[in-house]
């Protein structure tokens, strides 16, 4: 039977090269330390990556459920003379397949492209935050593109890739956020504007039929909706005594269509013949009563639609359906500048809603101004 070797007798040994002394029973104490930390370091990595990957499958499963839980979808089709779109829409699965309570007076349908999630979250976090009881705001989001027109392969493929990221970040903020309405099979571009807009109308048919006055905006505008409020209430309403089925905004007129077919405001005379368009609303922001959306959508299927679709729905439409336009071009105003005072009533600025912001810190001061405008 062999020994049991006494390594003490050896250390300290001699280093022949440099003539120092090493201790070996330090090293071995040495080395044994360092083997510990590893395991432990190894140990840790494992356990960091397990609790990474069961994080990583519980959010999936929570994301996939969130969307999974509302996959019901409600089918419907864009109607016009020269266009017939089907496509569908979420079922809100609240409140009775209802997005709106019974008592809602302001629905805010916000025009918006795919990738503006900049502008969506400066209004969610500024002019959003100040919205009075009785108000609902929806998003309106059509598909991606379905063609790449790419001649190079990366560019496709580095394309369908954005595009894929894009998906992912859109559902995300509609977990968050819960105010997108995704149009399935309208195609998001400006050709389209018009197929978007009759979309987020037909929404308001189907989900929000009782609300009281529909307001249609942009994702580059800032509305203060306190104002807007008191101005609804004090003159807005008593307008609708006459006329029930109303527009207010800024009216534009005298203008005539562009036959240019370079410029991207381009309309044909086989689309619209006539020389000039009828009064209609300047289109960055506007609001409409109930029963003026009530009776204009049974006209759209008799009029050839085109992607002007301030002119086609509050123009051509409204002149069909014998609804109001009523001037308020104080309120409504065309860029974000304003005067160092502005007019007023009862101490009550006119100016009610700008546009032109993209970042979020436009908005913040934009909206500053806006909220802060001194009446003379």
């Amino acid at each position: 039977m062999k020994s049991k070797i006494n390594y003490s007798k050896f250390s300290p040994i001699h280093n022949w090269k440099n003539g120092r002394k090493i201790n070996v029973s330090k090293s071995f104490r040495i080395y044994g330390s360092v083997r510990f930390i590893s395991y432990i370091l190894i140990r840790l990595l494992l356990l960091l990556t397990f609790i990474t990957f069961l994080y990583i499958l519980f959010y999936s499963k929570q994301f996939q459920s969130f969307f999974n839980k509302n996959n019901k979808k409600k089918e419907f089709a864009i109607n016009f003379k020269n266009a017939y779109i089907p496509y569908s829409m979420d079922i809100p699965d609240n409140n009775l397949n209802k997005a709106c309570p019974d008592n809602t007076k302001l629905l805010i349908l916000i025009m918006t492209r795919i990738d503006a999630f900049k502008n969506r979250d400066g209004i969610r976090k500024t002019w959003l935050k100040d919205a009075v009881a009785g108000t609902i705001t929806k998003f309106l989001i059509a598909d991606s593109p379905s063609k790449i027109e790419l001649s190079k392969k990366e560019e496709a493929n580095q394309k369908l890739e954005a595009l894929k990221r894009e998906k992912q970040l859109l559902q995300l903020e509609q977990m968050q956020n819960k105010d997108l309405i995704f149009l399935y099979g309208i195609e998001d571009s400006y050709a389209n504007l018009h197929f978007k807009w009759l979309a987020a109308l037909q929404w308001q048919q189907a989900f929000c039929p009782k609300t009281k006055f529909i307001m249609k905006t942009d994702d580059d505008t800032i509305v203060h909706l306190p104002r807007l409020n008191h101005w609804i209430d004090k003159k807005f309403s008593k307008a609708m005594e006459k006329n029930k089925a109303i527009y207010f905004g800024w009216i534009i007129s005298g203008v005539g269509p562009i036959r240019d077919p370079k410029h991207k405001w381009y309309v044909s005379e086989n689309v619209y013949p006539g020389k000039s368009y009828p009064p209609y609303m300047q289109g960055a922001t506007y609001v409409a009563s109930r029963e003026a959306i009530n009776a204009i959508i049974p006209f759209t299927n008799k009029v050839i639609g085109f992607n002007m679709d301030d002119v086609l729905f509050t123009g051509v439409l409204a002149e069909l359906a014998n609804v109001t336009r009523s001037d308020h071009k104080e309120m409504f105003r065309v860029g974000n500048g304003l005067d160092k005072e502005e007019k007023c009533e009862d101490r009550i600025p006119y100016v009610t809603a700008l546009y032109g912001a993209a970042e979020l810190e436009n908005f913040k001061n934009i909206y500053t101004k806006l909220k802060t405008v001194k009446c003379p």
